[in-house]
């Protein structure tokens, strides 16, 4: 999937490549740019960053949304988050904390082992942090970011991931940790350098504004090149968002005997 080198990605150029993204697939979520800093003074450089009052405590999925939803840039640290989940996956406090926890016994897990299977089977960072901005990529106030964020609809997503599969194929898998599935996404992305995608979870929808129909797609920005001349690619070939919804009792003949062989099934080896 990678031949990253045949496509030219610019950093000053993702907010053109993002509105391209954006107008192909019809997206209604702004889709956003995430860079961790080992420093939060970098953080707090950053042009027009919104920081959460002292004393005020929001799941980084809630400020995750308010750059998707409200085109906000945010930015937070340890001392915003108000639960080990959030910490530990973003990489605040030690991992090893984060593993060794069995705080969702009985919550979302029947037995201390459930909980702590699913602690540690998470995604985590692979550093410390202090720090995390958020913002539109439409912007480009994010130097170098580390990961961008893409919420949509299902056959958006697929779009997505066929534009990234049409050349230097590769089978893409998702993952899906339950309760915190955001380190499916965001850190999954971050650690292993490759496009992923996941279903959102209980406290995204809850707290973080994520709706019904919606997964979301996480990938390092130089993939967005590949993936935009991908889905370009297929929509020359016929397959364009949205697909047209072609009728479940309807002869397939014509419809398919564009694309397809009709007769290579009748074939015999």
């Amino acid at each position: 999937m990678d031949q990253l080198e045949k496509y030219e990605y610019e950093e000053i150029r993702l907010p053109d490549y993002t509105r391209d993204l954006i107008n192909l697939l019809k997206l209604k979520a702004t889709p956003v740019a995430m860079k961790f800093f080992s420093d939060k003074r970098e953080m707090e450089a950053v042009e027009k960053i919104r920081i959460p009052r002292k004393g005020e405590l929001l799941t980084a999925c809630q400020l995750v949304a308010q750059s998707t939803r409200l085109n906000y840039t945010v930015g937070f640290t340890n001392q915003h988050m108000p639960t080990l989940q959030c910490s530990g996956m973003l990489g605040f406090i030690d991992g090893q904390h984060f593993r060794d926890s069995d705080h969702l016994e009985g919550k979302w897990y029947a037995t201390r082992e459930d909980a702590l299977r699913h602690q540690r089977a998470a995604f985590l960072p692979r550093e410390r942090y202090e720090a995390v901005a958020v913002s539109p990529m439409v912007l480009g106030r994010l130097r170098e970011p580390d990961v961008c964020l893409v919420y949509g609809t299902p056959q958006q997503i697929l779009f997505m991931c066929c534009g990234l599969q049409y050349e230097g194929y590769e089978s893409m898998t998702a993952t899906f940790l339950g309760e915190s599935s955001c380190t499916d996404s965001w850190i999954r992305a971050l650690v292993t350098g490759k496009p992923c995608f996941t279903i959102p979870c209980y406290g995204e929808r809850r707290f973080g504004g994520v709706l019904e129909d919606e997964l979301l797609m996480a990938f390092p920005p130089q993939y967005i090149v590949k993936m935009i001349e991908g889905i370009r690619a297929l929509s020359k070939n016929g397959m364009r968002y949205p697909a047209s919804q072609y009728g479940i009792q309807n002869d397939v003949a014509a419809g398919m005997g564009s694309f397809y062989d009709l007769n290579a099934l009748r074939r015999e080896p």
